[in-house]
């Protein structure tokens, strides 16, 4: 039932990244982006990929720094569906590769997630050029996160040896993901400089994965949980979003 859902949250993500973009694009096309050192956007990315991605994208931040993949973009849409879509993810569910292999590797995309966050974020301005693709990448950050969970409750059933000598790090794997949604909830604080239309698709993905892990959440957990969405609904002129969240907090 836990995977049903998580499936379904993901099938919202992504029916939601068809929406409007800004009129202003700068962006640059595939071939160019691949002379900076970007993969195919075409195959699955792997981890070596995403790094070499990484690399790739500081550079042109430096040098043109609206040219970044846009969403929706005619020009660069197809290379930023590439570094935030699911199927890159894939490898947690291939039983063919052993399970701690693939909790390791899953717990190194949270280091790609920061840096993509980081290079995407204009630190110098309030006002955010890319605000539409950080709320994707704020999604995408909640299914890496949702993937080491699902892989920790495989870990912790687990009789093999070496997947037991992995169970106790599966407290931290709760601590970063409470990190987290507590770092979303307080970007989202900022409703100005987000449309409504993504900060309610933000608002449903983040119910419905808070819903989803709430039982396993310390009381000290839920106390700040609540905190942030008292203050997201207290400065949010959106229905949706205040209805979604004072269910949230009755569920808490």
């Amino acid at each position: 039932m836990t995977h049903n859902i998580f499936v379904y949250l993901i099938i919202i993500f992504i029916a939601g990244s068809c929406g409007k973009t800004s009129n202003q694009d700068s962006s640059l096309t595939p071939n160019e982006y691949k002379k900076f050192g970007l993969p195919d956007n075409a195959s699955v990315w792997g981890f070596e990929d995403y790094k070499s991605a990484c690399t790739a994208l500081d550079e042109i931040k430096f040098s043109q720094p609206l040219s970044l993949p846009k969403k929706n973009s005619n020009k660069s849409g197809i290379y930023f569906d590439r570094i935030i879509n699911p199927e890159n993810l894939d490898f947690t569910l291939d039983e063919a590769i052993p399970l701690k292999q693939r909790a390791l590797k899953i717990q190194s995309y949270t280091s790609i997630h920061s840096y993509l966050i980081k290079i995407y974020t204009d630190l110098e301005n309030t006002d955010q050029y890319y605000n539409k693709e950080l709320i994707d990448l704020y999604i995408f950050g909640i299914i890496i996160m949702q993937n080491m969970l699902d892989l920790g409750y495989q870990i912790n059933e687990s009789t093999d040896t070496d997947n037991i000598e992995m169970q106790s790090g599966f407290q931290s794997i709760k601590y970063r993901y409470v990190k987290m949604i507590l770092f979303i909830l307080k970007n989202q604080q900022n409703s100005s400089l987000f449309e409504e239309y993504d900060l309610v698709r933000l608002s449903d993905f983040l119910s419905g994965s808070i819903l989803l892990n709430k039982d396993w959440m310390e009381e000290s957990a839920k106390k700040e949980l609540k905190k942030q969405l008292l203050v997201v609904i207290d400065g949010n002129s959106s229905n949706h979003i205040v209805e979604k969240y004072n269910h949230l907090l009755e569920k808490l």
